[in-house]
């Protein structure tokens, strides 16, 4: 009887070519030792073009996590002869994605990387430059070309993505109107040359806009008819979400979030089309004392199609306050997220009021939440208390998940190191006694 391989062996070249695409990169260059015929199929390959080391640029930023890699410096020309390797030994003609994360310098292989993803036809290309000294992040910033040749096939483009990338407001909005007819997806972040940027065209394609740690950023107009998802961090910028009329999922961080929250009768308008809404509370709080005397929480807009609000906060009593009247403007609210991001003990300085003290919140039924998500968990009494309100005041809740790894931690190499410390086994084994209170609900503690 013949085996699978056979059949396999018997395919033309185009189609294990196809196969072989549908793998990592790594995966696909395995395939080489097969058998003489396998040796250059992978040259062929037109799938995702994945060039990041995350442990190496940890271990650069981390070096207590000692995992064996060298000098940035060396680690650096590495990088850049495996990229500049895989690159030229390719033979296809199209790519569907070229993605390069690492902390270069190097201008001119840059250069031909971007090159590269023009003539290929990429479909979705993320340069990812980010510094191992974050202070140093618009040092030495690699400029994006503005000549044209560079980018004048990227009409394939449905994902663009530049994180550490010097990029002028003129390039952008060329290529946003003339270059990428089909783009769909924009992130910008930590570019130093973005002073100002108009989003607008009567074709535009774009659904999804990140614009995130834009510190130079000085003015910004937005009117995209197609825009589905908006996520900014950077200065406070008196743009309106007049033009965004699809607009359903908003994130915003840092001091602008802080603008937003205190501001939220002003875009009520805009609030009220939103099914997401993620915000920063972090700025909020701090010297703020018309919020801790509870004004804003009078001027908060009914948010009648909100189904997921995702907050990043501390474990402050006041903080936890706002979250509440949120919650309560939302009557249609599926799931709520709250993100801790920090350990410290609030409670040895706040207030004796607790949360069941707070004369300005109403503490009506919540009819509609089915989820709840807290992480970054300690213990405190505020964290207990929200989550009793919260299994009171939501008949709908199935279930609620807690995990004591603090927001900035999650999806880290530092995770893992968190996760073995007894910190986190003491504010775990608090939110199994938390659960053992409430068997009637399903606890989900990782």
């Amino acid at each position: 009887m013949r085996s699978v391989g056979d059949h396999i062996n018997e395919l033309p070249d185009d189609i294990l070519v196809n196969i072989l695409s549908r793998l990592t990169m790594k995966e696909a260059v395995r395939t080489s030792i097969i058998s003489s015929r396998w040796r250059y199929l992978w040259r062929g390959f037109s799938g995702c073009l994945n060039f990041d080391d995350p442990f190496t640029m940890a271990n650069s930023k981390w070096p207590h996590f000692n995992l064996k890699s060298g000098p940035i410096n060396v680690e650096r020309h590495k990088f850049v002869n495996w990229v500049n390797q895989v690159l030229s030994s390719l033979e296809g003609h199209c790519t569907e994605e070229l993605r390069i994360c690492f902390d270069v310098f190097s201008n001119h292989d840059i250069d031909n990387w971007i090159k590269f993803a023009s003539e290929r036809r990429v479909r979705r290309l993320e340069l990812d430059f980010s510094r191992v000294v974050y202070n140093l992040r618009f040092v030495g910033q690699y400029t994006f070309p503005s000549h044209l040749e560079f980018y004048s096939s990227f009409r394939h483009l449905t994902d663009l993505s530049l994180t550490t990338v010097g990029i002028t407001g003129e390039v952008l909005e060329h290529l946003l109107c003339y270059c990428c007819p089909v783009l769909e997806v924009l992130n910008v972040a930590e570019s130093s040359s973005l002073a100002s940027l108009k989003v607008s065209g009567p074709s535009l394609k774009l659904k999804h806009l990140k614009l995130n740690k834009l510190d130079n950023l000085k003015d910004l107009q937005l009117h995209a008819p197609n825009l589905l998802s908006f996520e900014y961090s950077g200065p406070i910028l008196p743009f309106s979400f007049r033009n965004v009329p699809n607009l359903v999922d908003a994130s915003f961080w840092g001091c602008f979030s802080a603008y937003i929250a205190r501001n939220l009768c002003q875009h009520s308008i805009f609030l009220v089309q939103l099914h997401t809404l993620k915000l920063d509370t972090c700025h909020l709080l701090i010297g703020d004392s018309e919020y801790r005397a509870g004004r804003y929480l009078h001027d908060i807009p009914e948010m009648c199609h909100l189904k997921h609000l995702e907050i990043i906060g501390t474990p402050k009593v006041n903080d936890l306050i706002f979250c509440i009247a949120l919650l309560e403007a939302a009557p249609s609210l599926y799931k709520f997220s709250l993100k801790l991001v920090s350990q410290y003990n609030y409670e040895s300085y706040e207030s004796v009021k607790t949360i069941k003290d707070q004369p300005y919140l109403s503490f009506t039924e919540l009819r509609s939440i089915r989820v709840v998500e807290l992480l970054g968990f300690v213990g405190h009494i505020a964290d207990f208390e929200l989550v009793m309100y919260l299994i009171f005041s939501a008949k709908l809740l199935e279930k609620i998940i807690i995990d004591p790894c603090t927001t900035w931690r999650a999806g880290t190499p530092r995770e893992l190191i968190w996760r073995e410390t007894a910190e986190y086994q003491s504010a775990r084994r608090r939110a199994f006694e938390l659960a053992a209170k409430f068997p009637l609900w399903e606890f989900v503690i990782p």
